[in-house]
């Protein structure tokens, strides 16, 4: 399989997404109110034909927010072949996003796997969620998060219901 580093369409993003490591850790800054990618995956055939997305479990969850995903499509800015043919070309992918409570800023964590027939990727994701532009300014934001909402159920991560701000 070729190694792609793959831009997201509606954005500047750019990242490695076809890479499947065990015991993945990362950090992420998000903002209330916004959604958030946490990592995307693609992966694509000496043709630059996409294979397999993964199947994506979630293990642990937020406390503070919730986690989705969306298959998107992703353009390579970057190919481990040595004919670099699939530069430029249009890959099909899945991206993963988080999307805090309303009203929350403070730390979060989730741990999740991406799965294929082949790979298992497990990642253990902390979240910095800070307050949304207006709250930081009144400075109105409830940093303990103090509504309880049930948190998400483990299983399978659901597809993101609401469009991409």
């Amino acid at each position: 399989m070729r190694r792609l580093i793959l831009g997201v369409l509606s954005s500047v993003l750019a990242m490695d997404i076809s890479c499947f490591a065990q015991g993945n850790e990362m950090t992420v800054t998000a903002r209330a109110s916004e959604e958030t990618v946490i990592e995307g995956y693609a992966d694509a055939d000496n043709t630059c034909a996409p294979v397999e997305l993964p199947r994506l479990s979630l293990v642990k969850s937020p406390e503070h927010g919730i986690v989705c995903y969306r298959i998107e499509d992703f353009e390579v800015a970057g190919d481990s072949g040595r004919d670099q043919a699939c530069i430029g070309r249009w890959i099909r992918g899945i991206s993963i996003f988080y999307l805090a409570r309303p009203g929350y800023s403070g730390p979060d964590s989730l741990r999740y796997e991406a799965i294929t027939d082949r790979r298992r990727d497990r990642v253990t994701v902390r979240v910095r969620v800070l307050p949304d532009a207006a709250s930081a300014s009144n400075l109105s934001v409830d940093p303990g998060g103090s509504s309880r909402e049930p948190a998400m159920s483990i299983g399978p991560i659901p597809a993101c219901v609401i469009p991409v701000s």
